[in-house]
């Protein structure tokens, strides 16, 4: 049975001794301290704190990061997700990290208007740390304090689930919003030319700009893209792709007069931010950069290109992932049927 003793300060300080295991903790409330005590000495009894060791007071959330970000190849995003959540509760003590810090981390995201989605992502990049500090350096640390907050959403009704985009630009919007960029004198970023490019390869924009020179096979009208992503292989995936349709002929223009370096030497966020602009100024709603892949993987549907060679094109490794991002409809099962009734 937890002792629960009344502190000068008016808090109330939970203290179980177990099996050889010593555990304490200060709550303001008398309730939660008794909640805690049993919790406790449940987990004592089910073995789910033996070979663990309490963390220092001076540990922190960010010191525990920090050590999984150098021990644990990660992405980019997870990456991100991490430094942000670091941000927040990183000068957490690691023993205090609580329930009640989740929440707050929630509904700070919630407030900077994050999606549930994003939350619910940043709570299991989270949630796979607390694990990793449990499993590989056996601190003592609830592994169900990000899970609990997850499943919090869901109590809340916020929805996680990631929606598909069915959005693709018409080519009246792409004429509109090639034509606003290319008529700015002020523009220095071939954003036109990058858009072309997009439609044409089905790239994606980060994938566009780390494409380097040396990496293009002219004769074969291939390139090689360094670590594309893959949800299921986070690093080295480096895949050959077709340069298809226009891609190529653009490519061998921005190459003119270089062997080496960088096919489109510019921040992929700058280039987002001209095409994000530009869609502003022209009132065309709800369309985004990543929409130009959606198009072009559909096309190469509409051109009757098998899924397994647009699969190479696109780089999706099943179906399950290349079918949401393709936009077809009854209009192209008319035209694929008149298609093979005139052969």
């Amino acid at each position: 049975m937890a002792t629960i003793s009344r502190l000068p300060s008016g808090k109330h300080r939970a203290q179980v001794r177990k099996s050889g295991v010593y555990k304490a903790k200060t709550f303001a409330r008398k309730s939660d301290a008794t909640a805690w005590g049993v919790d406790i000495e449940r987990a004592i009894e089910g073995g789910s704190s033996a070979g663990t060791i309490q963390a220092s007071r001076d540990m922190t959330l960010a010191d525990v990061v920090d050590a999984y970000l150098k021990q644990v190849q990660l992405g980019r995003t997870p990456r991100f997700n991490l430094e942000r959540i670091k941000d927040r509760l990183g000068a957490t003590p690691i023993r205090d990290l609580s329930a009640i810090h989740m929440t707050e981390f929630v509904d700070g995201r919630l407030a900077e208007g994050a999606g549930g989605v994003t939350v619910a992502s940043d709570l299991s990049n989270l949630s796979a740390v607390l694990k990793w500090a449990r499993a590989a350096k056996n601190i003592d640390v609830n592994t169900e304090l990000a899970k609990e907050a997850r499943r919090g959403l869901t109590a809340r009704r916020i929805d996680t689930r990631s929606h598909e985009r069915t959005r693709v630009p018409t080519q009246a919007e792409l004429d509109r919003i090639l034509a606003h960029i290319e008529g700015n004198d002020r523009q220095v970023i071939p954003a036109a030319t990058i858009m072309r490019f997009a439609v044409a390869s089905a790239m994606r924009l980060g994938e566009i700009c780390r494409i380097r020179i040396e990496d293009i096979n002219w004769n074969e009208k291939a390139v090689i893209i360094r670590q594309r992503k893959d949800p299921r292989r986070k690093l080295r995936n480096d895949q050959s792709v077709p340069l298809v349709g226009d891609s190529f002929e653009i490519a061998r223009e921005a190459a003119q007069g270089r062997s080496e370096g960088r096919l489109f030497p510019y921040d992929a966020r700058s280039v987002g931010a001209v095409f994000t602009r530009a869609t502003r100024k022209l009132e065309i709603e709800d369309l985004h950069f990543h929409d130009l892949r959606h198009l072009a993987i559909t096309e190469l549907f509409r051109r009757g290109l098998p899924m397994e060679l647009v699969a190479v094109v696109s780089g999706h490794k099943d179906w399950k992932h290349l079918k949401r991002y393709t936009q077809l409809d009854a209009s192209d099962v008319h035209n694929a049927l008149g298609r093979l009734q005139n052969l």
